[in-house]
């Protein structure tokens, strides 16, 4: 991937990144997920809930954007990806129970003690194409 200048030092400082992902209808859903990554021109990985819409669209449509701000104001940069899901081995050696923490009262899930794991999942994205822009996807 073509390097561009202070696309790496602003995705250490986004604390949160815009994940999009495509539905089966070509259409555009865009949330926040946490970063806990170091690098966008590397493999990042961010942890989520199996039944979520993001899981369902990555399964249909493997392509993903990852976009956070850059130093200009009302830029973007956009890093164009694949997106996989990891096995249930890495998952289980990756979650820890705070991921989602910072989630509302009302949308936390109780940990499962007979397979704490098995709602888990966790998504692996390889960087393709970086970009700037003026919109966040």
């Amino acid at each position: 991937m073509e390097k561009i200048s202070g696309l790496d030092a602003a995705f250490k400082e986004a604390r949160q990144v815009l994940l999009t992902t495509f539905d089966e209808d070509g259409e555009a859903r865009t949330r926040a997920m946490t970063n806990f990554n170091s690098s966008a021109y590397e493999r990042m990985w961010f942890p989520s809930f199996k039944d979520t819409r993001k899981i369902a669209d990555i399964e249909h449509d493997p392509n993903v954007v990852l976009s956070f701000p850059a130093d200009e104001e009302g830029q973007w940069y956009r890093v164009e990806g694949t997106a996989v899901l990891a096995p249930w081995e890495e998952v289980r050696e990756m979650w820890k129970w705070w991921l989602l923490e910072w989630l509302p009262e009302e949308d936390r899930r109780p940990l499962r003690y007979d397979n704490p794991f098995l709602d888990r999942s966790v998504i692996w994205v390889t960087p393709i194409k970086a970009s700037i822009s003026g919109e966040a996807w």
